[in-house]
């Protein structure tokens, strides 16, 4: 008697264990290509940190400043608005820079910033 192979029955588990592979492969990279961001952005959050978020840095640069009015609108801000000011405008930092250094996220730089250009400007007309 000839055993009949059915090569089609053969052919389906071999995709079927192929494509489980490559499911768990790119499963697999995708987690490491996230774990890669993930570290990337851990250190530069540490290479930033050394910028901590005390003032006196902040009266500094404020002392640099020779428009008075200007000056005086800086030093009504809240000190985290003052930080960011300084780090964005002053030192020329990017947002999630600036976010990393603070420790918070990249929306709230966004908004102290704004707050902040808000509050000068108010400051300013008077």
């Amino acid at each position: 008697m000839i055993d009949y192979i059915n090569w089609d029955e053969i052919l389906k588990k071999e995709d079927r264990l192929i494509e489980n592979s490559d499911r768990k492969h790119r499963y697999h990279f995708k987690s490491l290509e996230s774990m890669s961001e993930e570290l990337l952005y851990q250190e530069s959050s540490l290479r930033y940190q050394e910028y901590d978020t005390e003032t006196t840095e902040s009266k500094n640069f404020i002392e640099t400043i020779k428009n008075e009015k200007f000056a005086n609108a800086l030093q009504r801000l809240t000190p985290k608005q003052c930080r960011a000011v300084e780090l964005a405008y002053w030192k020329g930092y990017k947002h999630w820079e600036i976010a990393a250094s603070m420790g918070c996220k990249r929306n709230t730089v966004t908004e102290l910033l704004a707050r902040a250009v808000e509050r000068i400007s108010r400051y300013m007309m008077d």
